[in-house]
């Protein structure tokens, strides 16, 4: 079927995204990932031809999955540091990109991705649409990106997108204020399970992240030697080079010295129910997010969290859990939910209820859609002549 006579091509760049299709075979995830993949499903179903680029992790060069077109690229070890940046990565992902001939391209997150997908898609007279993954990415700063090649990619890529999706806010206003651009505000989404955690028991306190510095894993594991009398159990992703692993094998020291923290590795998505089904509480130690996919699991489950970051004032002013910046107001916190344990089911029960509300995948996969058609439909009038109605390429404010 031609793109003209769907609903509209698109194409994903999600470069880690791949080991989400194997049902756990492939060892790694991380929130951005489980985002694009419910993404790239959900849109596929609602009638767009759905291709996404990702890393080789061993599949085939092309493969279709749930009804998503997967195009490998370079495989993250592969290359000389430095020339590997020219080829395979630059060379394998210009490749793939191509190869779907999309009439919108879309990336979470800055950075090199952005870059390269917006460059592919202006040569392709197709529209690029960003999403932000972070609120780092909507400060003028740039945090996250050390390359200032990366930097001005993204800034380039950022000021040429027909759209920007912000997750938050927060967010939207970042991203007038630092960089001039106007976005629109589309919530995360979750799945939401049948049922609902134990949390008024005494289950574990629970840590689920990438086991990296800045996510901070080593305050969950002093936080375990300061309440000793509960138990604290730890998963996440084992990060891949570049990324080292220092901190995961500080945390499995730290278990070692430590009886009553438990730290697990990799817990694949289709099974962090398990992780989640006892747990009292989910404690949240990253000093920046953009919207934590693993709260929002968390609060799918019931469980209330006691957290470093609050997206929009939500936990505090939907009462979902406990704000706290430091590991003494974080260990207080903690103390306090724990010792209540009717009033950590309200909290959990709240958090359910706001995720059923505001989270939904079907109600956020909808205003995805309709904003892909938006687009689509002016890539079509633009490239049959006409004058698209939609957010000018490069438009500021």
């Amino acid at each position: 079927m031609s793109a003209a006579a769907g609903r509209g091509t698109l194409c994903i760049y999600a470069p880690y995204a791949y080991p989400l299709f194997t049902q756990g075979r492939v060892e790694f995830t991380g929130g951005a990932e489980v985002q694009q993949v419910a993404m790239a499903r959900g849109l596929a179903a609602r009638g767009f031809t759905v291709h996404m680029v990702a890393c080789d992790f061993g599949q085939a060069a092309r493969v279709e999955i749930d009804g998503v077109i997967v195009h490998r690229a370079y495989k993250p070890s592969d290359g000389v540091p430095v020339l590997r940046f020219f080829h395979p990565r630059l060379t394998s992902v210009v490749s793939a990109l191509m190869a779907a001939d999309a009439e919108a391209y879309y990336v979470r997150g800055s950075g090199f991705p952005a870059g390269i997908t917006f460059d592919v898609a202006r040569a392709r007279h197709a529209a690029f649409v960003l999403g932000a993954a972070h609120d780092h990415d909507a400060r003028r700063s740039l945090p996250l990106q050390t390359n200032a090649r990366d930097r001005w990619w993204y800034r380039r890529a950022l000021r040429g997108a027909w759209t920007v999706v912000a997750q938050t806010e927060f967010q939207r206003a970042m991203f007038t204020s630092e960089f001039g651009v106007s976005s629109e505000v589309i919530p995360n989404l979750v799945q939401f399970p049948e049922a609902a955690a134990r949390v008024g028991g005494d289950g574990p306190v629970v840590w689920l992240a990438t086991y990296k510095p800045s996510k901070r894993p080593e305050w969950f594991t002093d936080l375990a030697r300061r309440i000793p009398e509960r138990r604290f159990v730890m998963g996440g992703v084992i990060p891949i080079p570049p990324d080292t692993l220092e901190a995961w094998e500080a945390a499995r020291r730290a278990a070692a010295a430590c009886p009553n923290l438990e730290v697990r590795g990799f817990v694949d998505h289709d099974r962090i129910g398990e992780l989640f089904h006892d747990a009292a509480l989910f404690v949240h130690t990253s000093p920046a997010e953009g919207f934590s996919n693993t709260m929002l699991e968390a609060w799918a489950h019931g469980v209330p969290s006691v957290t470093a970051v609050d997206p929009d004032g939500i936990v505090a002013s939907e009462r979902l859990g406990q704000v706290a910046t430091d590991v003494d107001a974080m260990e207080a916190a903690i103390r306090r939910m724990l010792a209540d344990p009717d009033g950590r089911a309200a909290a959990g029960a709240r958090a359910r209820a706001y995720v059923a509300r505001r989270h939904a995948p079907d109600e956020v996969l909808d205003r995805l859609a309709t904003l892909f058609d938006r687009v689509v439909a002016d890539v079509r009038l633009r490239r049959g002549g006409g004058r698209p109605g939609g957010r000018d390429p490069g438009r500021r404010g």
